[in-house]
């Protein structure tokens, strides 16, 4: 913010236009005293102003440059964070058969100062007419136990219901909820399923598989050429509750499943943990996706003179300042006098045709005056083309509402849009979290140079990969707890120990690489979020793997001196 340039150029004004009119009281006589001249007033304070600007603009370190840089190859970095939640779908009565909602539904809020703030989901859906009866969650002596969900169908029988996979998500408080998860990937043995008076169906605990770390499955919307496990880091930061989701896969292959209504899913568990303490119906849900402040909208026409080098991005019946400019989609231009459409491809996409097609640049800016990021687009044309004549800019946007999301509270994300569904009521089950600003001008060079130095060889140094994931840490939001408890988070990897490893797979000897991380446990709410930290960073490490190479992850708690492995991974996949 400009704030704090503005009040040091006044006061550093004010004190020099005193002793100036001191030593020239002929020149400058109204400049001192305690009765100030109000022109004089006006005059020392949009001096100050633009005097600010411009300290504030040199500070940014070559923004031009580096942003450009920063642009062309992680152009997800200069993006605000939007709100997001978690948003629970309820079939109605009318009900009877299966239907889809796809990724993408919008959903609206009570109002918040006069203005509704759009949600979009980020998850497809399969609504059934289903519901969960019951859970039940046993421990035997030692650290054995059970854990049987009950279900009951309506509408059709069991053998007619098509299903290939059930998804779940984890409720309840954030931390306890991580414990859950650990408890169902780290202690799960086996899985059945059977019908009343049928035969039982088992599977293997490869049924049971993580949801969120898809790119099918993202949260936020990130361009082809950026890495994914950024994307993993930064909703991980933003959202964890957006991995507590689980699917039971494989039920196409549940036989005898019989004429009935009900049936159960028994989990048995081993090596069970001390701190889970309940397991009840409360803390699991069906038809749940998280959503994020995203939505469409068209851009205010913007009249090109040619007369400034780049032209403010302003939404469309935006009055109230209820919108904030997410990214511009796409550009088009309308030559005065003319009904010719002429489409304009962003500067940063390798386009062959380039040198014969006009582009365009967005410039992302700090606003002046308030907390959010204001967009600039500029244009080029062909170096041998006409003389630009003046047109008009037409440009699609995806917007949000600011900063308005955070001010609702569970439930207020209830009210329906023409894309929601009709047989299904919903309301967000976790309060919005707050939107975060991009890093523009904090150090943003040496945020770049950190992205283009990390291999392998450096995340194997502790500070380097602490200092490299704590790039996601955005510290720009008004969620203070959150930005500490992950900072603590990064704070907490004391060890790491990267070695190369061989695997037989199929009969070939497969290269890898065996990555030992330890943490603090002292860094976590708890071992289960000890555990999803973990497992997100499995993922992100999984994305750096060589081509054909894969790498397996064993992490150490050295607070309570307990180990977690995953299964190798070679890009996305388990390497079974």
């Amino acid at each position: 913010m400009i704030d704090k340039y503005y009040q040091r150029e006044l006061t550093h004004l004010r004190e020099l236009a005193v002793e100036f009119s001191k030593t020239h009281p002929a020149l400058a006589p109204m400049l001192s005293g305690p009765g100030s001249d109000p022109d004089v007033e006006r005059l020392l304070e949009g001096s100050a102003f633009m005097s600010g600007m411009i300290n504030q603009k040199l500070d940014d370190e070559f923004p031009e440059v580096v942003h450009g840089l920063v642009q062309l190859i992680f152009p997800h970095y200069l993006r605000p964070i939007p709100s997001t939640t978690i948003i629970k779908f309820t079939p109605k009565p009318s009900l009877m058969e299966t239907v889809r909602v796809p990724a993408g539904v919008q959903l609206s809020s009570i109002p918040v100062k006069g203005a509704e703030c759009t949600f979009s989901t980020t998850f497809d859906v399969e609504l059934h007419p289903l519901t969960i009866t019951k859970l039940d969650f046993k421990q035997r002596a030692g650290t054995s136990g059970t854990l049987t969900i009950g279900f009951e169908l309506k509408g059709m029988p069991l053998e007619e219901w098509d299903v290939s996979s059930l998804r779940f998500h984890l409720t309840g408080d954030s931390a306890e909820a991580s414990t859950r998860y650990k408890v169902l990937f780290n202690c799960t043995r086996s899985i059945s399923i059977s019908a009343p008076g049928e035969p039982v169906s088992m599977f293997g605990p490869s049924n049971l598989h993580a949801v969120g770390f898809e790119d099918h499955e993202s949260l936020l919307p990130y361009p082809s050429q950026s890495f994914p496990g950024y994307r993993i880091l930064q909703e991980y930061f933003i959202l964890p509750e957006k991995f507590l989701f689980f699917d039971i896969a494989g039920l196409k292959n549940w036989k005898g499943r019989g004429k009935g209504d009900k049936f159960e899913i028994v989990l048995e568990l081993d090596k069970l943990p001390s701190d889970l303490t309940r397991f009840t119906k409360e803390h699991l849900c069906l038809f749940a996706t998280p959503a994020i402040n995203l939505f469409q909208r068209d851009a205010e026409p913007v009249i090109l003179d040619h007369k400034r080098p780049e032209y403010q991005v302003r939404t469309s019946g935006d009055s109230g300042g209820d919108y904030q400019v997410y990214s511009v989609d796409t550009v088009s231009g309308y030559v005065q006098g003319t009904v010719e459409e002429r489409a304009y491809k962003p500067f940063h996409m390798f386009n062959p045709q380039a040198g014969e097609m006009p582009v365009y640049t967005v410039h992302h800016r700090r606003s002046i005056v308030q907390d959010k990021t204001d967009l600039f687009v500029s244009v080029a044309y062909p170096a041998m083309g006409k003389e630009p004549r003046q047109e008009t800019l037409s440009m699609s946007l995806t917007c949000t509402n600011g900063s308005l999301p955070e001010k609702l509270r569970f439930g207020d994300i209830s009210k329906p849009t023409e894309t929601s569904p009709e047989l299904a009521s919903f309301e967000n089950i976790r309060p919005p979290t707050s939107p975060v600003q991009p890093p523009l001008g904090n150090n943003l060079l040496w945020r770049l140079l950190s992205h283009l130095y990390i291999n392998y060889l450096s995340m194997a140094e502790v500070e380097s990969l602490r200092a490299m994931v704590k790039l996601y840490v955005f510290t720009d939001t008004r969620d203070r707890g959150s930005v500490v408890a992950n900072t603590k988070r990064v704070d907490a990897i004391t060890g790491m120990q990267v070695t190369e490893g061989d695997r037989l797979v199929k009969g070939l000897v497969m290269r890898g690489r065996d990555i030992k991380m330890s943490l603090n446990g002292d860094g976590f709410a708890n071992s289960g979020d000890l555990y999803l930290f973990s497992s997100v960073m499995n993922r992100f490490f999984s994305g750096y793997a060589s081509v054909n190479c894969f790498t397996r992850l064993t992490v150490e708690d050295t607070l309570n001196k307990e180990f977690y492995k995953w299964t190798a991974m070679i890009g996305n996949r388990p390497l079974l």
